[in-house]
């Protein structure tokens, strides 16, 4: 009986071991350790809850989780604020910091109150400071209150695209309401670094700032540690050693809060742009978001040879001064576009576009223009065009824009009118003189034959005398 017993409860045991374990994997799974156990988030393992990559070549997203998911986009909120001021105020004005634009709840703040600074030192120490003193003094200078600024925001994510953002204030700290998606983040970033100004703090790795009249110079750094590298706190407040990424070209990131981050950062991938963004992520772990993201984007697209060196074009480039008016040319190199992993390559077009300043002489091979390569009608690449042949200056009847040889053809009608009206003219003379001649002798005879007949009439005696 012992041995029975023995041989029921060892199973039991057994079972019993598998469900402490199973529920002791589940229990992580469901925690906060969950990005180590659970499966990687739609094939790239980030523990961001909300992260999109973005192709600006293509203006398609090539990876995204939760990339429709309204969260807090937080201080990014500022790049927009940052691209509306910028389009209405001049960048190198003088401005005075104002008591309204000041919020201390917010955290602390690079300016002082009646501080004298410049539109440009705001957006940058919005951009890489995270500074939301700067960030509201921008609005207040481009609206008269907050709230009509806001109204701007609004309008202007909607026309960029972004569909499932909504704006409540200029900072986006202090749980304004403010909502967006990884994916209108892409796209605000896109349009902010159209603007000169937000490009550039978007890009420095540092940024000096002027001496004023209530502080001295200081230098900022920029606020994604991709461009120059830096330290940042972790989620258990440990500094952690950042390394600057080698082909990160711009970013920006802030903390919430809450101890989360939110950031994204423009990256060059297989000579692509890539603008990945991450929400509601742990600190610290965005950069190894991001750039995971970025080796998973590289892998879902495949190059493809849209034009082959030497390809001719039917249509010329014209060319001023020459002595022909046009030139053939070609491709000068092979032009490669990016596809998605799937895309067809009937979306994509090659059109010649030519310089409208092509002056003789030309020696073959010679940029004459681009060829653009557009995929789904967007230009996403181009290719330099080369003269085929050469061109030598044209006569001066080039200047005006014949070439040599309908000059020559014009020449020579010329010289066949000039002759012939010559000897037309000889012709005419000469009948002229013929017929003169002839009328001549003919008063002559008859002056001879009057002369004869009174002659005549003297030797008679002619009583009519």
């Amino acid at each position: 009986m012992k041995k029975t017993d023995s041989k029921i409860k060892k199973p039991i045991r057994v079972i019993f071991v598998v469900i402490v374990v199973a529920a002791i994997v589940l229990m992580y799974c469901i925690g906060p350790m969950a990005y180590v156990f659970a499966e990687t988030r739609n094939g790239v393992d980030i523990s961001a809850n909300g992260a999109a990559a973005y192709i600006d070549e293509s203006n398609s997203f090539a990876w995204d989780y939760n990339g429709d998911a309204q969260l807090d986009p937080d201080g990014l909120t500022m790049m927009l604020t940052c691209l509306i001021a910028s389009e209405n105020l001049d960048h190198e004005e003088e401005v005075t910091v104002s008591g309204k634009a000041i919020n201390e709840a917010e955290g602390a703040s690079w300016l002082k109150d009646g501080e004298v600074t410049t539109v440009d030192a705001l957006v940058h120490l919005a951009i890489m400071g995270c500074d939301c003193t700067a960030a509201r003094m921008l609005a207040l200078l481009t609206s008269e209150s907050e709230e009509d600024f806001v109204q701007l925001m609004n309008e202007k994510a909607i026309e960029i695209g972004c569909t499932k953002s909504e704006f409540h204030n200029a900072t986006g700290h202090l749980n304004a309401g403010n909502l967006s998606t990884a994916k209108d983040i892409c796209l605000i970033a896109e349009a902010a670094m159209d603007n000169e100004l937000v490009r550039d703090a978007l890009t420095a790795g540092s940024y000096q700032l002027p001496a004023t009249n209530a502080n001295e110079a200081r230098t900022l750094t920029a606020s994604n540690l991709f461009l120059a590298g830096g330290t940042a706190k972790n989620a258990a407040g440990a500094d952690v050693e950042v390394k600057a990424y080698g082909s990160a070209l711009a970013g920006m990131v802030c903390e919430t809060a809450a101890r989360r981050t939110v950031g994204f950062t423009l990256i060059k991938v297989n000579e692509l742009q890539v603008y990945s963004a991450v929400l509601d992520d742990e600190p610290v772990k965005e950069y190894g978001d991001t750039s995971r993201m970025a080796a998973a984007t590289a892998t879902m697209v495949q190059p493809y040879k849209a034009i082959e060196k030497g390809t001719p074009f039917e249509k010329k480039a014209k060319v001023k001064n020459g002595a022909i008016s046009k030139v053939s040319g070609e491709a000068g190199s092979d032009g490669y576009v990016n596809l998605l992993e799937g895309a067809s390559a009937s979306l994509i077009l090659v059109e010649p576009e030519f310089s409208e300043e092509i002056t003789a002489p030309i020696k073959k091979g010679d940029v004459i223009g681009k060829a653009v390569i557009y995929l789904a009608d967007v230009p996403v690449s181009s290719v330099d065009i080369v003269a085929t042949s050469e061109v030598k200056e044209g006569w001066i009847f080039s200047r005006i824009g014949i070439p040599n040889s309908v000059a020559l053809i014009i020449m020579i009608v010329l010289a066949v009118i000039i002759i012939a009206f010559t000897a037309l003219s000889i012709v005419i003379r000469k009948n002229k003189a013929k017929s003169r001649a002839i009328r001549e002798a003919r008063i002559k005879e008859i002056a001879l034959k009057q002369l004869e007949q009174e002659k005549s009439a003297r030797e008679r005696d002619w009583p009519y005398r």
